[in-house]
Order: C-alpha cells, then sequence, then structure tokens
C-alpha cells in the first residue's frame, strides 16, 4: 500500500533503482559532446532542491549553461502580453542559443519548463518529436534541465525513445 499521494500517482518515469533505463548525466554529456549522434539534445531531470541551481551543476558537468528566462526577457517588448509559443518558434530560439559562441560545445538550458507549460499539448509533442529526431547539425549539444516531476515531459511513448537511446538523466547528487 502506497504511503503517500506522490508514491501511488509516480512521476511518470520509471523508478531508477528498480530499472535501470536512464543514463549517468556525465553519460548524457559526453554522447551530446560527440558520442556519434546527429541529433544532440538530451534531458537532465532535476530534483526539487537543485531547481535554480543549474548553474553549478553546469560547472560540475563540463558544459556552458544558459537560463532561458533570463536571455528570452530582454527580447520582451514593452507592453507585449503575450509570447505566442510555437513547436517551431521554440525550436528557432533553441536554435538561435546554439549558434551563439560559449566556451564548451554542450549547452545546459534552465528554465524551459516555463514556455512547455504554455504550449497546446498537441505542440509540445511535436516539439519533443523534433528535439528528438529532427534537431540535427547543430555546432553544439543541447541538454534540457526540467524538474523531474513535471507535466512537460515527452508523453511516455516519446520518452521511450529517449531513455533507450541513453539521451535521458536524472540529477541524483
Amino acid at each position: 500500500m502506497p504511503q503517500s499521494e506522490t508514491e501511488w500517482l509516480g512521476d511518470g518515469l520509471p523508478d531508477p533503482q528498480q530499472e535501470n533505463v536512464e543514463a549517468n548525466p556525465s553519460e548524457v554529456v559526453r554522447l551530446l559532446n560527440g558520442g556519434g549522434l546527429y541529433v544532440r539534445t538530451g534531458l537532465l531531470l532535476l530534483p526539487q532542491k537543485w531547481l535554480g541551481r543549474e548553474g553549478e551543476l553546469a560547472v560540475k558537468l563540463g558544459v556552458s549553461h544558459v537560463n532561458y528566462q533570463q536571455w528570452k526577457t530582454p527580447q520582451i517588448q514593452a507592453g507585449q502580453s503575450f509570447l505566442m509559443y510555437t513547436a517551431e518558434r521554440l525550436a528557432d530560439e533553441l536554435d538561435a542559443l546554439c549558434q551563439q559562441k560559449y566556451p564548451r560545445s554542450t549547452l545546459l538550458v534552465s528554465m524551459l519548463d516555463l514556455p512547455l507549460t504554455a504550449l497546446h499539448p498537441a505542440e509540445r509533442r511535436k516539439f519533443w518529436q523534433f528535439m528528438y529526431s529532427a534537431f540535427g547539425k547543430r555546432p553544439r549539444g543541447l541538454l534540457l534541465t526540467l524538474p523531474e516531476r513535471t507535466s512537460v515531459l515527452p508523453d511516455e511513448t516519446d520518452l521511450e525513445n529517449w531513455l533507450e537511446s541513453r539521451r535521458v538523466a536524472r540529477w541524483n547528487n
């Protein structure tokens, strides 16, 4: 019998202690840095205590870091109240981030859950499918950080692809 509601509901991911389906964060970074992937994107799931500390994680993993919210805020015009996100627009913005100069070949992007929440579920699925299979030929890998308990992860079928390709890790430190 579950002892709490979160234990009953789960987080949508297999328990890493029960099934070894998630990669180690360093393993994902190695893969993104040049492990032969055409599409160099990965997911890093963070527990609550690490949210807001992504810069520290970037240093530990040897990657560059961009806080999406801090990057996006100066681009918003005065009086603009809606950002009108689509899967294509969000992917274009991540592409723009990839084109900028950074000292490392992999870029950790934090605070992406905010625009993902704004997407309609069909647009969100389109975004995740594109990021998994079509976001290729970029000058650097992208490691997208998200809270480990969020509703904006790829759906179960798509997440299986990410897991099988060893492109998902959970920060457990």
